[in-house]
């Protein structure tokens, strides 16, 4: 697929110890103003999921107006969206990346795993330590989706809930994926000023 030189390059890749088990994605952002990462976890998760979450986040920390050009190694991703593969599971993550990818410029394009490409092994060491628990201390962003599970919300915002204010909600961040506390009905991104960059340039 060819490359165009207005087009934004993002790196995604999801990893799993287990899979399914703890998981991680991470995301690389070749930016004009200077290369950016992100990267997440879930404690109980698949490595399918993980790779559709990492395109989301990407997504996600982008401008809308933005084209953008995705990099990834998972042919579950690549033929899902360019193919029509058949979405036999992880629908909610889905549908969630459609909502992403409505109104948007993006293509993607297929790159090996574990190859030359040092940005997709940048993407992939993030990811892997995400799973691994090496980098949840700087950007624990969680799942986008809770399993469903009994023990899915965290404790923390268990123990915040009651303490809200009248019209302040427990909300996740679109721009590192930390949950964080909103004012307003619509605020989509928390006060660190690399999500408030993030928001600021959507407006």
């Amino acid at each position: 697929m060819s490359q165009s030189s207005d087009r934004l390059i993002v790196y995604a890749d999801g990893s799993c110890l287990g899979n399914p088990g703890p998981g991680g994605w991470g995301v690389v952002i070749l930016d004009p103003n200077g290369t950016r990462e992100l990267d997440g976890a879930d404690l109980a998760t698949t490595n399918n999921r993980m790779e559709i979450t990492a395109v989301i986040q990407a997504l996600r920390a982008l401008p809308r107006s933005t084209p953008v050009l995705i990099r990834t190694d998972s042919q579950y991703v690549i033929k899902t969206i360019t193919d029509g593969w058949r979405r036999n599971k992880n629908q909610e993550l889905w549908a969630l990346l459609d909502a992403e990818l409505k109104g948007r410029d993006v293509r993607f394009e297929w790159v090996r795993g574990h190859g030359n490409d040092m940005m997709n092994e940048r993407a992939d060491i993030l990811a892997r330590e995400a799973a691994s628990g090496r980098r949840r201390s700087r950007s624990a962003a969680g799942s986008l989706v809770s399993n469903g599970g009994a023990d899915s919300k965290p404790a923390l915002a268990e123990a915040l809930t009651p303490m809200l204010r009248p019209g302040e909600r427990l909300a996740r961040c679109a721009g590192c994926g930390r949950d964080f506390v909103a004012a307003a009905s619509d605020q989509r991104y928390c006060s660190l000023v690399a999500c408030q960059l993030a928001a600021r340039r959507q407006s």
